[in-house]
């Protein structure tokens, strides 16, 4: 069977082919010789023949002859100018989404409210949420992450005066590496709390705009984005309770800082090390002995000692009693 090249991709129809085929076999010919073998008229194989002049597969002598060009580098010129052509289509995409997105917006009274799914749409639709705010970005985070760390746009948006609070489920600090990206973005500025779980992932800048999880599988990318005055309002609320039941987490030190003396001021005004901050919120929201160890970059003997320290600092022998002594001097 002859292998057929599917060229009426690139603009080249069948008949046209047909032609070319015949030419390339020759090594080029007349019209007269097109004519002769597709059995058309003079007109028509004219046509032919100027079709694949005008596609660069033939050059024209000034005899009238037409000589074929080498296809392996005609048709990769064919290809590449039908990608560019279809580049530009694509180009048009965002343009005739924000067109898109207006009509919408005016179908429903002016705000926007749509399903975002792939990692690629989502992480552009994250990121400009994050470099329109002007006041503030609220964030309630958990796993699955979808999206790499990205300091260096929380820095630039802590830079220009943003208020940045997050409040994090516990299982954020399973995996190694937490610790150590939340100790980044506080330093920066960040406001971060924790919790013991999450029911929903959640990115709010000004309270104007909004992208909320729609699954929390690890495969599923699918989002909502909401300018929805009602819904704003309503994720707000959920957003402030979390807030303020959960417990603040200070900046984050090395495995090798210092821990600062639990015996320099009285015990009514000395107030937590970060260190001690950290573990009365870990222990607030459950995590294990040995999460936190990894997290801290340290061994489970040495965070053993430090936590012996913590109560004896606090006159107790457990976590709860830990939290109840820490309350009571006013230190969560």
């Amino acid at each position: 069977m002859e292998d057929t090249a599917p060229l009426d991709l690139v603009g080249v129809d069948s008949e046209a082919e047909k032609a070319y085929r015949h030419l390339l076999a020759r090594g080029g010919g007349t019209v007269e010789d097109v004519m002769a073998a597709l059995g058309v008229t003079y007109p028509e194989g004219l046509a032919l023949v100027e079709r694949l002049h005008r596609f660069g597969l033939v050059s024209r002598r000034t005899s009238g002859e037409f000589l074929t060009v080498d296809p392996r580098h005609a048709l990769r010129a064919l290809v590449e100018s039908r990608e560019r052509q279809l580049a530009s289509v694509r180009d048009t995409a965002g343009s005739l989404g924000a067109l898109f997105d207006s009509a919408r917006r005016a179908r429903n009274g002016g705000h926007g409210t749509l399903v975002i799914s792939g990692p690629e749409a989502v992480g552009d639709r994250y990121y400009r949420l994050k470099q329109a705010a002007r006041a503030e970005i609220c964030s309630l985070d958990r796993p699955p992450f979808l999206l790499a760390p990205n300091g260096p746009l929380d820095e630039a948006v802590v830079g220009r005066g943003v208020r940045v609070r997050a409040v994090y489920a516990a299982s954020s600090f399973v995996a190694d590496g937490g610790w150590q990206e939340l100790g980044s973005l506080v330093s920066r500025g960040e406001e971060a709390r924790i919790t013991p779980a999450l029911p929903i992932k959640l990115a709010m800048a000004d309270r104007s705009a909004a992208m909320v999880s729609l699954s929390l599988s690890a495969g599923n990318t699918e989002c909502l984005y909401t300018e929805a005055p009602p819904l704003l309002e309503a994720l707000t609320e959920l957003f402030e309770r979390y807030w303020a039941a959960a417990s603040p987490l200070a900046g984050v030190a090395g495995p090798d800082a210092p821990v600062a003396p639990s015996a320099a001021l009285p015990e009514a005004d000395r107030r937590p090390t970060d260190e001690e901050r950290n573990l009365l919120a870990l222990f607030a929201a459950g995590v294990k002995d040995e999460a936190i160890a990894r997290q801290f970059g340290i061994s489970s003997r040495t965070l053993r000692r430090r936590i012996q320290d913590l109560y004896a600092e606090l006159g107790t022998t457990s976590r709860f009693g830990a939290g109840v002594a820490a309350a009571r001097r006013d230190w969560v």
